[in-house]
């Protein structure tokens, strides 16, 4: 492939799913419309050369989490941008020793002070705060701008799932947009479990035949934990220790991990149809996983989560003392991993380097695949200064054009956030595992760029609305599933501690956008 322009992607150190979690607090207020400027400035003049919109002097700040190893590449992404545009310094500040939550956390603090960055990595449930203080730009302005937004070709372009994303809030508006887009997958053991044949203890798994790809493509959680699971147990006890698949050497182990317990909390709910958060009619949030008849279900949902915990079928990064579940998988203390895609990197070991599969997560017997949308994307936060938005704005533009896309999708684990990338050629010559030694990292990656671009996937994805107070019940419910799963409570006293975690939740749910 001839690369043209430099990526100017930022590439975050992002081991899993989407962490959103802090206090909430005071009303919604809608952020100002903008009125974009230099609207008498084309984006190229006869000659197809770029022309720059930025006519002053103007300064903008980043802020991102990035590891060490991409700072260099991350400034090289500026010094392009800053090709493009001359007058247009960017300030790249790296919040180190951060996550996504602490970064949230550092730009509400600097709200108050007026010293907040113009663009910032972000999640839906952080970017619902930034509305609440009036500083996230609507962005419905820029995207459709006869000068400088995109056109209807880049709109239809870019996967439904990821726009929708960024309008999925309680005010009316467009406040995000798709940066570095992930989602869940399950990663298995191949080398070990396919070809393995269980029919001598259990037949009716797989129809009697040898574990293949196909079963595992289409897992439920019923047949794993129900089938799979136990009779992984006792194959694996009839083994020589040195024979063993799945070792017990560790503190943490079981046939299967979850790398993010809010995560599996809040597909679970998506996937049985049992009630999350919403938006009612009056605009406001709700948290529906609290009230009546959705808190029965899930307590009856989680009290078999817990038995499955307990038979040592399961653990999440909860349950782990917070260790990614990653670091078990690559010692073999576990045979899945739930993890995002953007992290598919931890999910090999080139100390115990394995062949690896690709497969959905699980899904709920006779219900649809659903598969939680995530990744940082991008707000732009208002300064009441509009070359600094516009600047934000074309940066933005710029890191997400056809070519760079294609180059970040097939150097990085991220999604393609575009059709036409991951349908190109280029893309499908590196989704291939043709000539991949089976035990490299390279053919972990092919495969993980397969499954980020099946459809099946792509239309499973889905999104919880994002609005004050839904950070909280993220933070509120991942401690509601691991304490659960933690409990050494049973029977009635489990019953008991159960509804009060729920409750606690909810209340505190509550109490935050008081």
């Amino acid at each position: 492939m001839k690369k043209k322009l430099s990526v100017l992607f930022l590439l975050p150190l992002i081991l899993t799913g989407c962490n959103n979690g802090s206090s909430d607090s005071g009303e919604v207020k809608p952020s100002a419309e903008p009125a974009p400027t230099a609207s008498d400035v084309q984006n190229s003049n006869t000659s197809g050369e770029y022309v720059p919109q930025i006519k002053e002097k103007t300064t903008i700040e980043l802020w991102s989490i990035t590891g060490q190893n991409n700072q260099a590449q991350l400034q090289s992404y500026i010094d392009e941008f800053r090709k493009l545009e001359p007058n247009v310094t960017v300030t790249n500040t790296i919040q180190t020793g951060m996550g996504y939550n602490e970064l949230k956390s550092a730009v509400v603090t600097k709200l108050a002070t007026g010293d907040y960055p113009d663009r910032v990595q972000c999640y839906p449930d952080h970017v619902a705060e930034y509305i609440n203080y009036g500083k996230a730009v609507n962005l419905d302005p820029y995207i459709n701008n006869a000068t400088y937004g995109w056109t209807k070709e880049d709109k239809d372009d870019i996967y439904p799932a990821f726009l929708e994303e960024g309008s999925a809030y309680a005010v009316e508006g467009t406040y995000s947009v798709p940066y570095c887009k992930s989602t869940e997958a399950r990663y298995y053991n191949k080398g070990v479990l396919v070809g393995l044949d269980l029919h001598s203890i259990d037949s009716s798994i797989n129809g009697g035949k040898s574990l293949d790809e196909a079963y595992f493509n289409n897992l439920t959680w019923e047949e794993l934990f129900n089938k799979l699971c136990p009779a992984l147990i006792k194959y694996n006890s009839q083994l020589p220790d040195d024979k063993k698949i799945l070792k017990s050497d560790d503190t943490y182990h079981a046939v299967f991990a979850y790398d993010s317990d809010d995560n599996l909390f809040i597909t679970l709910a998506k996937q049985y149809g049992i009630g999350y958060t919403s938006i009612g009619a009056d605009g406001k949030g709700h948290f529906d996983f609290g009230e009546g008849e959705n808190k029965t279900k899930r307590m009856a949902l989680l009290t078999k989560f817990h038995e499955y915990k307990e038979k040592g079928y399961l653990i999440t990064k909860g349950i782990a003392g917070d260790n990614y579940t990653n670091a078990y998988f690559n010692t073999q203390n576990t045979l899945f991993s739930v993890g995002s895609t953007g992290g598919y990197k931890y999910q090999f070991s080139s100390s115990n380097p394995r062949d690896v599969g690709v497969a959905p997560i699980p899904h709920a017997e006779g219900k649809d695949l659903a598969i939680i949308n995530q990744g940082p994307s991008l707000t732009i936060l208002d300064h009441d200064d509009e070359n600094r938005k516009l600047a934000s704005w074309l940066l933005y533009k710029t890191i997400t054009n056809k070519e760079n896309c294609l180059d970040w999708a097939i150097n990085s684990g991220y999604m393609g956030i575009r059709k036409s990338v991951t349908e190109s050629e280029d893309y499908q010559e590196a989704a291939t595992t043709r000539g991949k030694d089976l035990n490299t990292l390279d053919r972990l990656l092919a495969r993980n760029r397969t499954y980020s671009t099946d459809e099946k996937v792509l239309n499973s994805l889905f999104v919880s609305p994002a609005f004050l107070g839904s950070s909280t019940a993220r933070t509120q419910v991942s401690g509601v599933l691991t304490n659960s799963l933690n409990s050494t409570k049973t029977g009635e006293e489990y019953q008991e501690e159960l509804s009060k975690l729920f409750d606690d939740a909810y209340n505190a749910c509550l109490l935050a956008v008081k």
